[in-house]
């Protein structure tokens, strides 16, 4: 089992991101190089579902296979999946809204609002609004930015546990469960390129066992090897699933957590793990 990566995602290093050079270093290589023979793990970033299967179109013992990655890229084809796997996950009530389809008249105020594929990701009130006229201008705002006819989802707000506060406001206690062929394996800090020593980490005993036994329950509904579950705090306690995607464009600051689990799928052991932001199941 060898390890791959697009090379078309050098562009986010520039951004900060380093799960380039630290595939590299692992002995990474790019997927052109991939015989139709190499078994692998491909770790590729968030492109149309046409560019990812011409990517490993003769290369079938390459993993993810497109048909595994495609329900995890889009968060209402994630719900989706979750509601005919009837796994039923804490999850905050969430409406979807096409392109020119009417408000729907049961919305409940605050929402947050992003679209199917992404949000602004910028935490803090920026993504709430609190009547229609808020939301009408949100929509539109997140269409010219990031996709013109793009489904809108507005989710019921909920009152998050900060960990911390940034530029854009407060972070809240987010945490990312790295799981491997429908088990558990890894768990870090969401926001860890922003906060370095967030408040109410590392999480309780109590609340990982929690953690590890919901997203068991989210894992149910996919067949990638390598699925990625958010869960946030609520202020008044217990933990709510966020939203879910595949490893192999899984973003992370936590190289430690990130190299355990490249290494473990592809049947290699990491270096053991002991971190406040991070660590293994």
């Amino acid at each position: 089992m060898k390890l791959f990566y697009d090379t078309r995602d050098r562009i986010a290093a520039r951004h900060g991101d380093r799960r380039l050079q630290w595939l590299f270093e692992m002995g990474a290589r790019p997927v052109d190089e991939a015989s139709p023979k190499d078994e692998g793990f491909l770790f590729a970033g968030v492109r149309p579902m046409d560019d990812y299967r011409e990517l490993v179109r003769n290369r079938p013992l390459l993993r993810d296979r497109p048909e595994d990655r495609e329900p995890l890229l889009e968060l209402d084809k994630v719900l989706a999946a979750l509601e005919a796997a009837k796994v039923t996950v804490p999850t905050p009530r969430t409406w979807r809204i096409p392109l020119d389809a009417p408000i729907p008249k049961d919305l409940k105020y605050p929402l947050f609002v992003r679209t199917a594929k992404s949000s602004w990701k910028l935490g803090g009130q920026i993504s709430k609004v609190r009547n229609q006229a808020e939301l009408v201008a949100e929509m539109d705002a997140l269409r010219r930015a990031i996709q013109w006819d793009a489904a809108i989802l507005a989710r019921e707000w909920v009152d998050l546990a900060p960990a911390g506060s940034g530029v854009y406001g407060k972070y809240p206690q987010e945490v990312r469960v790295w799981i491997i062929d429908r088990k558990p394996f890894a768990w870090s800090f969401h926001y860890l390129q922003a906060l370095s020593t967030p408040a109410g980490f590392p999480p309780k005993e109590k609340e990982l066992a929690s953690l590890k036994e919901l997203a068991s329950d989210v894992a149910r509904a996919f067949r990638a090897r390598g699925v990625v579950a958010d869960f946030a705090k609520l202020r008044s306690g217990g933990w709510i699933f966020i939203e879910a995607g595949p490893v192999s464009a899984a973003g992370t600051a936590h190289e430690e957590v990130f190299r355990a689990v490249s290494f473990m799928l592809v049947g290699r052991k990491g270096e053991p793990l002991t971190s406040a932001v991070g660590g293994l199941f």
